[in-house]
């Protein structure tokens, strides 16, 4: 829930799923100590895509296919839940430094883990600056485009800078800038397909840059019990092959609830992706359009432990692209345990 990003998603994210209301930078305590979050559970994932094969511990990509030609099949496993962050505060200098991991990343399948700094300034702004970096590498394929036998799979890592700005001048609203680097252990895209020379392949490299600018503002209804939350983002895929480079546009509507004993949060996206160059196995430029949704249910103070809740997540992406084998959809539900501390 995208992103992404990179494909299921280094072409589109998906949706994006918060583990609280803190859909924004998260504020910093008032007193020094340590603080965080952890979330663990497990679900089930229904997924189809042609370009990635999973992670160690899940699978979703099938390892054969009989035509690049054709839409993919779909794929379902078991997916486990566990993300989390700790944070130390300097209650004094209002600085916080933190490790952590986000359930929005981890269902784009980019395993990425942060270490970074926020700073509360005098007009209570926070400023973030993270290195953003792969806990777990995304396994790819290879080459996606063999037919008929069994595709190699290969590494993809991911590493980078996020910059974020909540609060600006005093206001509601919040700017985050992500830049990433894409490697691939082995990018063979296109090297098996007869008459396509290496010059020609190239143009579908999945490796290089990825830069996102985002904006986001929450409305803030009745004393903060209901929160609708906008974001708008660009993000340029700037990678080496230039069919697969493209500019992309996204707009999201998060909504959170606040209630005694349930937490509601519901998002709706929509992205448009347009492709650069023209592909060379299929003749034409690429041009994604991409949908989402999810709903997350707390139920709070879970066996009357007063900041622990027990989490519903149910989720769908779909990317519709006019070339049939880069068509992506996935499904996802999951129930785990959040517990703040």
């Amino acid at each position: 829930m995208k992103r992404i990003l990179s494909t299921l998603l280094l072409s589109a994210s998906a949706v994006i799923i918060w583990t609280g209301p803190g859909f924004s930078i998260s504020p910093i305590p008032q007193e020094t100590g340590i603080s965080g979050f952890i979330n663990v559970g497990g679900g089930g994932i229904s997924g189809k895509s042609n370009m990635i094969a999973g992670i160690d511990f899940v699978e979703i990509g099938k390892k054969r296919i009989d035509s690049i030609f054709d839409s993919p099949d779909s794929e379902s496993n078991v997916i486990p839940v566990l993300n989390g962050e700790l944070a130390y505060t300097f209650g004094s200098s209002r600085t916080q430094v933190y490790i952590g991991n986000s359930f929005e990343d981890f269902i784009r399948f980019e395993t990425v883990s942060l270490v970074g700094l926020r700073q509360e300034l005098p007009d209570k702004s926070i400023l973030e600056v993270s290195y953003v970096f792969s806990a777990l590498a995304t396994e790819v394929w290879a080459d996606p485009y063999v037919e008929g036998q069994d595709r190699s799979k290969t590494d993809r890592s991911i590493s980078g800078l996020r910059l974020g700005y909540d609060k600006i001048l005093g206001s509601d609203f919040e700017g985050k800038f992500t830049w990433r680097r894409v490697n691939l252990d082995d990018e063979l895209s296109g090297l098996t397909q007869q008459g396509l020379t290496p010059d020609r392949a190239n143009l579908l490299d999945r490796e290089g840059d990825i830069y996102q600018f985002e904006v986001l503002y929450p409305f803030l209804l009745k004393k903060g019990k209901h929160i609708l939350a906008p974001a708008l983002s660009y993000t340029l895929m700037n990678l080496d092959g230039e069919a697969m480079a493209n500019d992309r546009y996204q707009g999201q509507l998060t909504y959170f609830y606040t209630g005694k004993i349930f937490n509601v949060s519901a998002n709706l996206l929509y992205a448009y992706a347009d492709y650069k160059e023209t592909n060379p196995i299929y003749l034409k430029s690429r041009e994604d359009n991409i949908y989402g949704g999810s709903l997350s249910v707390f139920y709070k103070n879970l066996l009357d432990v007063e900041r622990m809740s027990l989490v519903g997540t149910v989720a769908n992406f779909k990317s519709d692209a006019n070339i049939d084998f880069y068509d992506t959809t996935i499904n996802f539900f999951s129930l785990s345990v959040l517990y703040r501390f």
